[in-house]
């Protein structure tokens, strides 16, 4: 069982409420710039932990979700929680959610009472406080005319909204744990969610690591209120999108990439100043969860929490243009056809693993001269020439043509300048590097050397996924639940072996 542990408002230096200061200052949304008299109505009121939700068209999620926080341990033990709900509705799409939102906001109409109005800075949309069972939620309403989400933009603003409130309520001594947690409506979180933050984190090796995001595990589940039919549709295509998050994120971390985490918006809890040094989260339609986890990887380790999951209902959604339930769509569409689900081939992740292991020998080779130490780094990577006969001839211009569009040499340079050490020259090296040109980097080794696989048959053939082979089964659907069921089973198995360690 996780020790209670009773959260407290950290002891921050100077220079580091000064980039919190400034943040608020010029970079948070207008919502978070409350006015000294609508905190002086919260003269009364502390919280220990806060957690943001986005929410448009989720009158049939979201009082599950709140109903998970609700019964945490941390909320069974008398710790304060507020929720920051983010009702939004996007000015292209208003008349698709806009039942769906006046739903939400009569539920909280009926079922909360009332702690405060009139909470929201001028010209901005309504906040108001109010109670529900043993939390309290802060209701930010932008689901309606005038305060519609801008059409060019969607969920990164919500969710901006949402954790610039909570910081400037952290910075104001409303809050006292400096982590901003985030999830969904379709979310289920576990009952020890508040628990597993802290300040302070070692890994294998025993070196201190400074987190600056912890990032929860996940399972898809049934949603018990689906039709049986419907579900047994998505039921496929989600297993097949989850089995791909897996895959994904397993080859990176087997390639020994610095970004191989998921990028789900659900499972985030990020460090208060972390946030305020990245200037929040980006203001995109989808995909913010990508971006705003590769900005804070530059800042803190990101680090994968061990434990029960976050659970995430299966739903097949088209509130974003891409992410789970586009992706969920877009498969079903292809099964639907008779067409099959491909992903990289697992050749890709081999080359990137040979690829980062030639970085490290060409900052180990600093003594050598340029040319040596470029000759060693493609005949490092000679090995990975596809087998293919059409493709010998042209592979060594390939890679220089690649490794001059990405201007790779130069950033090697540029990253041993920086850094007079091994260890900081690739650290250098990962900030350049990131998750975004990793997966561009990925996408030219898919189109031009090695393409695509079905799911299962790039799952079967993956060198890092052996182990968890879970052998033959009876029918399709059967062999994708055996692998998911392998491949969670995998990351519990990997958290027990650190937690030994």
């Amino acid at each position: 069982m996780t020790a209670m542990r009773k959260a407290s408002i950290p002891v921050r230096k100077t220079r580091d409420q000064q980039t919190i200061d400034k943040y608020l200052a010029k970079y948070a949304e207008a919502e978070s710039k409350w006015q000294v008299s609508s905190l002086a109505k919260l003269h009364t009121k502390n919280w220990d932990y806060v957690v943001t939700i986005p929410a448009c068209g989720e009158d049939e999620f979201l009082p599950g979700a709140l109903d998970s926080i609700s019964k945490c341990q941390v909320v069974r033990n008398d710790n304060r929680v507020l929720c920051i709900v983010v009702l939004n509705g996007n000015e292209a799409r208003e008349h698709e959610f806009k039942s769906s939102n006046q739903k939400m906001r009569d539920w909280f109409s009926k079922h909360c009472t009332p702690q405060e109005t009139y909470l929201n800075p001028d010209d901005t949309c309504p906040q108001s406080l109010v109670a529900w069972r043993n939390i309290d939620i802060l209701v930010v309403d932008r689901s309606q005319e005038p305060w519609l989400i801008p059409s060019d933009q969607g969920v990164g603003l919500v969710r901006k909204i949402g954790a610039d409130i909570a910081l400037y309520l952290v910075t104001a001594g409303k809050i006292n744990c400096p982590w901003i947690h985030t999830t969904d409506a379709a979310a289920r979180v576990p009952d020890d969610y508040f628990l597993r933050v802290t300040e302070h984190y070692t890994d294998a090796d025993g070196n201190r690591q400074f987190p600056s995001c912890f990032i929860y595990p996940y399972q898809h589940i049934p949603d018990p209120d689906m039709e049986q039919q419907e579900h047994q549709r998505y039921w496929s295509a989600l297993t097949d999108y989850e089995l791909w998050l897996r895959y994904y994120v397993a080859g990176l971390e087997w390639a020994g990439s610095s970004y191989a985490y998921p990028s789900i918006g659900s499972l985030l809890a990020f460090d208060a100043l972390a946030y305020a040094r990245i200037r929040g989260f980006p203001k995109r339609m989808a995909g913010e969860d990508f971006y705003f986890q590769n900005k804070l990887a530059k800042v803190g380790a990101m680090i994968t929490l061990e434990g029960h999951p976050v659970k995430l209902l299966t739903r097949a959604s088209t509130r974003v243009p891409f992410g789970t339930g586009q992706g969920t769509i877009s498969i079903d569409n292809l099964n639907s056809n008779g067409q099959i689900y491909t992903v990289y081939h697992p050749l890709v992740f081999s080359f990137v693993r040979g690829f980062l292991n030639a970085v490290r020998n060409w900052f180990q080779d600093a003594n050598r001269n340029d040319q040596e130490r470029e000759m060693e780094f493609f005949a490092l990577l000679e090995e990975y020439r596809p087998r293919q006969k059409e493709s010998i001839e042209g592979y060594r211009p390939w890679l220089e043509n690649l490794f001059t569009e990405f201007h790779l040499f130069k950033n090697l340079h540029a990253a041993e300048n920086r850094s007079k050490s091994l260890q900081g020259a690739l650290h250098q090296f990962d900030d350049w590097f990131d998750g975004f040109r990793t997966l561009k980097f990925i996408h030219r080794l898919r189109d031009d050397l090695y393409g695509s696989l079905p799911l299962i048959e790039a799952l079967q053939a993956s060198s890092f996924l052996q182990m968890q082979n879970p052998g033959q089964r009876e029918n399709c659907q059967d062999i994708r639940d055996g692998w998911l069921d392998s491949l969670r089973a995998a990351v519990v198995s990997a958290d027990i072996a650190k937690l030994n360690n």
